[in-house]
């Protein structure tokens, strides 16, 4: 039952043709005739705060599956962490649930071993317009899920790549006591850097932690294709002999660590950086030591929450585009968008089933606003109860993109805002209007990713998006063995050395040293095999 004691709907959703065949003869959102039972796994999750007596068994989730399509929905089992090593026993001895998520390796795995059916045919014919609508805006991703042409697993794909773009965080409250103008170049965010180290006492530049994630996103302005919080510390990308090359690795990261470690010599940069983590540098910003913060998009829920709740509303950092070193226009790199894949066991006895449930958890996702009951509908999606559907869902890739723009358009409206038709999201536009009246810590995160107009993060990333300002991975898929097995230990050598150079304890010609190093170490084989598989 819906809330208010109305049914909730299992007829067709009006984008799924209420009623109406979208393929063939077949009715892919009628009911069966008789249950059908599929199993699943899934992994707990500390996030979710459940509604009255519902579990990872009995909760809203499991419960439409039965009403909307009399398939009953049984967990396998569920696990309080490492799932993969899990989902690996069961592969091992063969007890695989009907339906689940796997990684890219364990997709392969399953494949070889005949282990998971060919979803080719019941695809075609169940897929809903808007789950084939995702495939095709991510097609390069959806290859990824075929062997030899024929489609062994759905990509889960990501909320997009929106989420990838960094920003550098400005802490507001300082830059107009300082009558400090937006930064245009690089050379501008490290004058209003020193700025605020000489105008505010136990404080100083720029942030900086071990893991030189600062430096990584700060190295599109040299032109130097550097990853932070992502797999590896780089990008594969079209050298000047056609072959694709290690971007970690390239000349533009020499010149980037050059400038850098003569920002660390003149006192810019965090003096402790080489002995703090993430957590400690966040630590920093949190406490007031500093008000120049390169990070991810969501800065806003951490540290943003624990800033607001220490030092009121007015601490709160902008978000801006991270601008030019070199007058050239800057670009980001973007890895491979997907987080695994779902597959169907080949002892499943409706494989077309999963198919039904992710078109639902599509249609539930980006169709139901404005046509089911905003209350029902948002009982899916709160208290974290979107993780549930661990195994069967897929997310539009152009999620976020799309939720920013109902999102901040809505709030440009001002109070003749329709929030009913925002569906989901109207539980961020909310955040971003209490966070402007009151200050509130907990809405602060929706308000800098979407809320605080040109100083939001997503403002800024959506610019990249639409001006193509971006450079993709040629690694599009599956990782060669070399990487899988020693990329890691191949990036270590590369970050020891980098910061060997911006501390000076080396010069930085040490550079070419260590590019042979790593060369040595396995990166040549690595770009062997990088090239042999994706190279043109």
């Amino acid at each position: 039952m819906q809330p208010g004691g109305e049914t909730a709907s299992s007829s067709a959703p009006a984008s799924g043709g209420s009623g109406a065949a979208e393929t063939g003869d077949v009715d892919i959102w009628a009911p069966y005739d008789e249950t059908v039972t599929i199993s699943t796994a899934l992994v707990e999750n500390a996030g979710i705060q459940w509604h009255d007596n519902d579990t990872y068994d009995d909760n809203p989730w499991y419960r439409e599956y039965k009403e909307r399509f009399n398939i009953q929905v049984v967990n396998d089992w569920v696990v309080s962490s490492d799932y993969s090593t899990k989902l690996n026993l069961s592969i091992a001895d063969g007890s695989l649930p009907d339906v689940f998520f796997c990684s890219a390796d364990q997709f392969q795995q399953l494949y070889e071993a005949g282990m998971i059916a060919d979803l080719t045919d019941v695809y075609e014919v169940y897929a809903s317009d808007t789950l084939k609508g995702y495939m095709e805006q991510e097609a390069a991703t959806f290859e990824t899920a075929k062997r030899d042409g024929r489609v062994y697993a759905i990509p889960q794909l990501s909320y997009g790549i929106i989420d990838q773009i960094n920003q550098i965080w400005i802490r507001q409250d300082w830059k107009e006591e300082c009558g400090i103008e937006d930064p245009e170049t690089l050379q501008d965010v490290v004058e209003i850097a020193k700025t605020f180290a000489s105008k505010y006492e136990n404080t100083y530049g720029m942030t900086e932690d071990k893991s030189l994630d600062c430096f990584r996103m700060l190295a599109p302005a040299w032109g130097a294709q550097l990853l932070a919080g992502q797999s590896y510390l780089g990008i594969w990308m079209e050298g000047d002999d056609g072959s694709l090359v290690y971007s970690a690795i390239q000349p533009e990261v020499k010149a980037a660590l050059e400038e850098y470690a003569s920002w660390y010599a003149e006192g810019v940069i965090n003096p402790d950086f080489t002995s703090q983590d993430s957590t400690a540098m966040s630590q920093d910003v949190v406490s007031g030591k500093t008000g120049v913060n390169p990070f991810y998009q969501r800065w806003g829920d951490d540290p943003g929450v624990a800033v607001i709740g220490n030092l009121g509303p007015d601490a709160i950092f902008d978000a801006h585009m991270i601008p030019t070193a070199t007058g050239e226009e800057v670009k980001f790199p973007i890895v491979f968008p997907n987080y695994g894949y779902i597959v169907v066991s080949k002892d499943c006895a409706n494989p077309e089933a999963a198919i039904k449930l992710l078109n639902l958890f599509a249609y539930l996702s980006d169709d139901a606003a404005g046509v089911e009951d905003p209350e029902w509908l948002n009982n899916f999606f709160d208290k974290a109860y979107s993780v549930l559907p661990y195994g069967l869902r897929v997310f539009n890739p152009n999620t976020d993109y799309d939720q920013y723009v109902q999102v901040s358009s809505a709030l440009a409206e001002g109070d003749d805002v329709d929030v009913t038709a925002l569906g989901k999201n109207s539980a961020k536009y909310y955040n971003c209007v209490e966070f402007e009246a009151n200050g509130t810590p907990a809405a602060v995160a929706d308000y800098c990713q979407q809320g605080n107009g040109q100083y939001a993060a997503y403002y800024n990333s959506k610019y990249v998006l639409d001006n193509e300002l971006i450079i993709r991975d040629a690694m599009w898929g599956s990782v060669p063995n070399t990487l899988a097995s020693m990329g890691s230990t191949l990036d270590d050598i590369l970050i020891e050395g980098f910061t060997k150079i911006i501390v000076g304890q080396e010069p930085i010609d040490y550079f070419d040293e260590l590019v042979a190093s790593w060369e040595t170490a396995g990166g040549d084989q690595a770009t062997q095999e990088i090239n042999e598989m994706y190279g043109g």
